[in-house]
């Protein structure tokens, strides 16, 4: 009896020191984008910057997206709401890419008004 106590409290006591590393998993790229945060993202050899207001789910509300073109020239990205889908135009398991829809979209190219399209869709990359 004494001696299965002993194991007992042994197999305890080593369970309590046993310590389980798990590697992270890297949160899906439909997770970076966050009310009030800017995130940078790279697509077709573009730069964007992502600003939102409010995030409910996959829902956006504000969204401001701003393109660099590698001419160096700008383009600003309006839209009241947009949608955010995750995965990408060529695979919809992607986990590093987001696929972004807006709606009612306010262009605007160097600093001045460019025009509206009712929708643009794209494909942001980490």
């Amino acid at each position: 009896m004494k001696t299965t106590h002993i194991f007992i409290l042994s197999g305890l006591l080593l369970c309590g020191y046993c310590t389980q590393t798990q590697a992270k998993q890297p949160s899906p790229a439909i997770d970076l984008i966050q009310a009030g945060k800017d995130t940078s993202w790279h697509s077709e050899g573009n730069d964007y910057v992502v600003h939102v207001t409010k995030r409910d789910g996959t829902s956006l509300e504000g969204v401001t997206v701003t393109i660099a073109f590698p001419s160096g020239k700008t383009q600003k990205l309006s839209s009241d709401t947009a949608t955010l889908s995750p995965g990408s135009f060529k695979s919809a398991s992607d986990s590093t890419s987001v696929i972004m829809d807006m709606k009612n979209v306010t262009i605007e190219a160097n600093g001045k008004p460019g025009g509206t399209m009712q929708e643009t869709k794209f494909d942001l990359h980490e």
